[in-house]
């Protein structure tokens, strides 16, 4: 598991990916509400697209999650 400053969270995820070697992380954001409900600590996932976005919300589903599965 990996916790530290968001450059050094980037470039670990970016090595573990293509290392092919299993990494979580724990995200901080601000979390306003603590319901997901005010975005405030929204992150994009992985499979997010322009025409499709999709986010986890790190009050609710974290704040750990699989490296290979959120776009830091």
């Amino acid at each position: 598991m990996l916790v530290g400053p968001l450059p050094m969270l980037k470039a670990v995820r970016k090595l573990s990916i293509e290392k092919e070697i299993p990494c979580q992380i724990s995200l901080e954001e601000r979390m306003g509400c603590g319901l997901g409900v005010c975005l405030g600590c929204a992150v994009k996932t992985a499979k997010s697209t322009v025409e499709n976005p999709q986010y986890f919300h790190v009050c609710k589903g974290g704040p750990v999650f699989r490296a290979k599965d959120v776009d830091i």
